[in-house]
């Protein structure tokens, strides 16, 4: 899904392109090789960023340029109502770069997205990287190089940040990045692990999946019944961190999103991840040598050059 609508979509429609984070990121978004047709901000219809019209709402931008696909950088007030009017207008597919957006208005977007046949990531994403294709939002910052090359290893992570650098470590042990999504690390995200994992391995490039989970919630409780299943049947490497976690009371944070509430400790989920058959590593070290286990020969390529310094991921 994602691959084609970046190669063969009719470009990438930027919500807050007229922001500081819109304008810096477009920029790197279109260094990275994606088709940036059209930019929404209200009131600013008719200029342009970066060589990219800009247009009052997202219905005008998708009459015109036919965008299936937004990177939303609208600020955390206007977040909720952002994907609202991009489900509406069309928009198959919208990645949400804030936090802190009110619940409320999140749950009632999530249920408009459902009905739109819209799919949501985020918020509090990073975004997405297709390597050798481009970046949806700002994945390996303004050095991609450094960190992602197309390869056999799809990346699904709560953590924008350790998304990344998973990324690097997959490039310089010799393999490459099919797809990243960075899902957020809030409590009620768009699209949950199990169904990012889903959406990864649906990519022809993939042959593994590397997830990094975190502490609170049940999502990596989730994939476990998908992996027990036989709906995820491309081998599944993880890392849990926060065990340290496990020792403090359920009413202090520990990562992103409050613990308890029928939630599950590090360590449950990393017995249950086992049992389900999931390979689970403690260090980066058992990631590399899991990744070798179930990875074909073949697969594996001479590192790239640390300091090939290509624009594109």
């Amino acid at each position: 899904m994602i691959r084609g609508l970046l190669e063969t979509g009719p470009g990438l429609l930027v919500q807050g392109i007229t922001s500081t984070q819109g304008r810096l990121e477009t920029r790197w978004m279109l260094d990275s090789g994606v088709h940036v047709a059209a930019g929404v901000t209200p009131g600013k219809g008719g200029s342009e960023v970066h060589g990219v019209p800009v247009f009052d709402t997202v219905a005008q931008a998708v009459a015109v340029t036919g965008a299936r696909v937004a990177m939303s950088y609208a600020p955390p007030q206007a977040a909720a109502d952002a994907v609202v009017e991009a489900a509406q207008a069309g928009i198959e597919l919208v990645v949400v770069s804030s936090e802190k957006i009110p619940q409320h208005h999140w749950l009632r977007v999530l249920e408009v997205a459902r009905r739109g046949h819209c799919r949501v990531i985020g918020p509090n994403s990073q975004g997405i990287v297709v390597p050798g294709v481009g970046r949806i939002g700002c994945p390996g910052g303004d050095e991609p190089w450094q960190r992602f090359t197309p390869g056999p290893v799809g990346i699904v992570s709560r953590s924008g940040g350790m998304a990344s650098e998973l990324g690097m470590f997959v490039r310089t042990w010799g393999w490459g990045t099919s797809v990243q999504v960075s899902l957020g690390g809030v409590p009620m995200v768009g699209t949950p692990l199990t169904e990012g994992v889903e959406l990864v391995a649906q990519d022809p490039l993939t042959r593994a999946v590397l997830v990094f989970g975190e502490p609170s919630g049940r999502q990596e409780l989730d994939l476990t019944a998908a992996v027990a299943e036989g709906r995820i049947d491309l081998p599944v490497v993880a890392m849990v961190v926060g065990r340290a976690g496990d020792s403090l009371s359920d009413s202090l944070p520990f990562g992103h999103a409050l613990r308890g509430a029928g939630g599950a400790t590090v360590q449950e989920k990393i017995a249950a991840l086992r049992d389900a058959g999931v390979r689970v590593a403690r260090s980066t070290h058992e990631v590399r040598a899991y990744l070798q286990e179930v990875l074909p020969a073949e697969a594996l390529r001479a590192p790239a050059s640390l300091t090939d310094r290509r624009t594109s991921p």
